[in-house]
This record gives C-alpha cells, sequence and structure tokens, in this order.
C-alpha cells in the first residue's frame, strides 16, 4: 500500500493498493457516511429495449457497507453515487459497489481524518517492507501450513499423510515420502523469508532430514520448533512463543497478545476496564493510560466520541484485528477495554 497524496484539512486520501492485507485494512478505515471515489464499470442503456452495454466511470460513493472477499480478492464498498464521470452514464442517489481489488487506486473522504485511523494506514504501509513469516505445524497424520501477516493469521490447506499401520513397510515408507514433500514442496512455495516448522513428536525431524537428504536449494530460512499440536491453536502457540519473539516482535499480532495480556492482568486488581459506559468513565477519571478498540467497532459513533476525547488527551489508541484471536478475546469484552 501506499499514500499517493494526503490532503488532511480537505479530508482526502489516495490509496494506492497492492496486496490482500491492503484491501483488509481499507476496510478498517472506510466507515458509513464517508466517501470513496474510485473507477468502475456500470450497465448504461440508451433505451428501454437495449440491452446494456458495461461503461468506465469514475464514481464517488456515500458508503453504507463494505464485504471483504478474500477468495475473489475483491473489497466490495456499496453505497449512493453522489458524483460520476461522465454524467451521460450516472444515475444520482442511485446504488452502486465499487469491487476494489490490489492494484487499485482510490480516494477516501472523511469530514476529519483521526489520527488513531491515520496510524492505521501508516502502519499498513509500514508492513509491505516487513518480511513476512511461514509457519506449518506437523506430526504423523496431517501438516496445517499458515502465513502470519500484516492483518493477522491466514490459514491454508491441511494436508494429509494418508498414513495407515495396515500398510505393507514397503508402502508405509512410499506414502511417507510423498508426505513428506508435499511438506517440502509447500514450504518451498511459500511466499516469506523464514518459515517455522513445528509440531509435536519427532516428525518435524524427520522431515528435516528429508530435506537434508535431498540436498535441495530452499531460499529461506528454516526455524524448527515444538508445538503441542497440529492444529490452529497450535499455530498460535508458535506465535506466541519466546523462542520466535525476535522475528514477531515487530508484527502487529504479536503486539496485540501482549498488549491484551497487559489488561487481563489489570482486570485483577481493577485497573482496566471494558465496555463503552465503563471506559467512558476511566477517561473522564483520567484513569487511562491506553485503550484497545476492535475495528468493527470504529463505526459505533460512542466508541468515536471515546477516541476522539482519548486523542485529545494524547491517550495511545490501539487496534485490533476482530478476526484474530486477541480480537475475538477482546470481543467477549465488549470490544473496548482501557488499561490504567
Amino acid at each position: 500500500m501506499h499514500i499517493v497524496k494526503f490532503y488532511q484539512g480537505e479530508g482526502v486520501m489516495r490509496l494506492k493498493l497492492d496486496t490482500l492485507e491492503d484491501l483488509w485494512t481499507v476496510q478498517r478505515i472506510v466507515l458509513p457516511n464517508d466517501l470513496v471515489k474510485s473507477k468502475s464499470l456500470r450497465k448504461f442503456k440508451a433505451n428501454e429495449t437495449d440491452v446494456g452495454e458495461l461503461k468506465e466511470v469514475i464514481i464517488t460513493l456515500r458508503v453504507e457497507k463494505t464485504e471483504l472477499d478474500k477468495n475473489a480478492l475483491r473489497l466490495r464498498i456499496m453505497g449512493k453515487i453522489v458524483e460520476g464521470k461522465p454524467e451521460q452514464y450516472i444515475r444520482l442517489n442511485s446504488y452502486h459497489t465499487l469491487n476494489i481489488a490490489p492494484s487499485d487506486t482510490l480516494d477516501i473522504i472523511k469530514a476529519a481524518w483521526p489520527d488513531y485511523l491515520v496510524n492505521v494506514v501508516k502502519n499498513a504501509v509500514g508492513d509491505t517492507k516487513k518480511p513476512r513469516l511461514g509457519i506449518i505445524v506437523v506430526d504423523d497424520e496431517k501438516a496445517l501450513p499458515a502465513y502470519l501477516l500484516g492483518y493477522g493469521v491466514e490459514f491454508r490447506n491441511e494436508i494429509y499423510s494418508n498414513l495407515s499401520k495396515r500398510m505393507t513397510q514397503k508402502d508405509f515408507q512410499e506414502q511417507q515420502r510423498k508426505f513428506y514433500e508435499a511438506i517440502t514442496s509447500t514450504i518451498k512455495s511459500m511466499d516469506v523469508d523464514t518459515v517455522i516448522v513445528a509440531g509435536p513428536g519427532f516428525t518435524k525431524d524427520d522431515v528435516r532430514t528429508y530435506m537434508e537428504s535431498k540436498q535441495e536449494k530452499i531460499d529461506k530460512r528454516i526455524i524448527y520448533q515444538q508445538a503441542s499440536n497440529t492444529e490452529r491453536s497450535g499455530v498460535y502457540e508458535i506465535i506466541r512463543s519466546s523462542e520466535v519473539e525476535s522475528l514477531l516482535r515487530s508484527e502487529h499480532i504479536r503486539s496485540e497478545f501482549a498488549v491484551m495480556e497487559e489488561f487481563l492482568k489489570g482486570l485483577s486488581s481493577g485497573t482496566s476496564k471494558y465496555g463503552i459506559e465503563n471506559v467512558a468513565t476511566a477517561i473522564d477519571d483520567y484513569a487511562v493510560g491506553s485503550l484497545i478498540v476492535n475495528d468493527s467497532m470504529l463505526g459505533n459513533q460512542d466508541v468515536q466520541k471515546i477516541l476522539a476525547k482519548a486523542e485529545l488527551m494524547h491517550i495511545k489508541i490501539d487496534i485490533f484485528n476482530s478476526m484474530d484471536e486477541a480480537g475475538e478475546q477482546l470481543a467477549s469484552f465488549k470490544g473496548i477495554a482501557s488499561i490504567a
């Protein structure tokens, strides 16, 4: 993601998108009643009997809602048209959907850009310069690959060993070889600089031995770690582990876990608060050092008032990904919390 221009006084930010993570970032910062301007296609009919044809237009919408389709790599921004060109292809106040994809450019226009939303964009721009991390947890039954991306953890399809004790020794060894080869191919295809191979037992060590025996050049750093299982919780266990802390120190998801742990510690002493009313009261009492809020709450007007007041008081604001484990945990505390 790149900031093409930002006229804060006019409330206009133009972004050039590059990746799926950028679509997710835009979804976080585009809120109802914002204006979004971008190129689009719209069906134009010269008359009632005309079947119509698609015309390229530039449309400005007043946003009503957004939907992210990770499979189609599209962010759908829906709302009413307030402006468009060429004018003959546009019907003002009619509904339209902008299908935003990686490589697209769009303008986001707000009445005002609060610092916490500007920081979301700046952090996303910074994330594009950071190396990503691949994780694959393995045992003798399956392997689960995952990416640690700027927007959280993305899990890929599991790889099954299909091994059985009923197999002959020859068939077992051949099937095991195919399993290790599939894992090796997955590691090689991961678009990252570093991959962590982890799991219970000795399968991860057998995979290492297999890859070393192949003497193939794998253009990435591979780290082997212990994990208690090969489920999603095993991946999150690796993310939290002290062994890989140096690798993940700059990754936003790890900071979310660290902040969440600080909040939970404060609950026992009564210094942490959660929920809109309790957090607002804590701010009024000057008892807040930092705020954490899920991105799914940013459209809430009461939350926006809290965040605006927090900015005036120079309170640190952390915005969580509501789809990640830390965000799901924060959701159980009503999506917003404060730490003294």
